[in-house]
């Protein structure tokens, strides 16, 4: 298994592998990894077969680099952590639009889709992407490791609060548009969403946290 190692976005791949790794989005998403061919993508990105497996030896490769490409646009959550000085509602409110703005990108969502259809088609595939999400969530559960170092999570794990918390913004945010092609919420939805979400679990820990005391 390949270590994870994102390309971080389009824009810092070279003109030749942004245009392959555009047209393989646009094929998986018709015809699905199985479905598509290497020609395929080498057609429709305007690039020649040589040039395609100069970048790419396998669509596993390619597969690869489409997880990553949807795995980079978390990263930014990696380094934020539990600040004492501010409120807990604020704090989670910056993960929250983190976390959802993502939705109303539909680059992104046709990026979900691909990766789970492929996932569910092979052992070998979701084994793959699991290794590459559980490097990456391990990223977006910082906040919740420093605040349980904190005491801010009374008897909640770090890990059972930011499943809790992120499991939660998909579940309303996330999972209609990628299964059931819904629309994404307008910001004014999510902006509720948010909120709403938020001050309950800001309740919720504030509760815990006062039952351990």
């Amino acid at each position: 298994m390949k270590p994870y190692n994102s390309k971080h976005s389009l824009e810092q791949c070279n003109a030749k592998q942004s245009d392959i790794l555009n047209a393989a989005i646009v094929e998986f998403a018709k015809c699905g990894v199985m479905g598509t061919t290497m020609e395929q993508i080498a057609k429709s990105g305007q690039v020649s077969k040589r040039t395609l497996y100069k970048n790419y030896a396998s669509k596993c490769d390619l597969f690869d680099d489409v997880v990553d490409l949807l795995l980079s646009t978390i990263h930014d959550l990696n380094k934020y952590q539990y600040q004492a000085d501010v409120p807990i509602f604020d704090q989670l409110k910056y993960l929250a639009h983190e976390a959802v703005k993502r939705t109303k990108c539909e680059d992104y969502v046709t990026l979900s889709r691909i990766v789970i259809i492929e996932s569910m088609r092979s052992k070998e595939a979701a084994e793959r992407v699991d290794e590459k999400f559980k490097f990456c969530e391990k990223g977006m559960s910082d906040w919740f490791t420093t605040a349980e170092a904190a005491g801010v999570l009374g008897s909640l794990s770090a890990k059972t609060a930011s499943t809790m918390f992120y499991g939660s913004l998909k579940q309303l945010t996330y999972w209609e548009p990628v299964i059931k092609w819904k629309p994404a919420l307008s910001d004014e939805e999510l902006e509720v969403v948010i909120e709403q979400v938020c001050q309950v679990f800001s309740i919720g820990l504030t509760q815990v946290a006062n039952k351990v005391d």
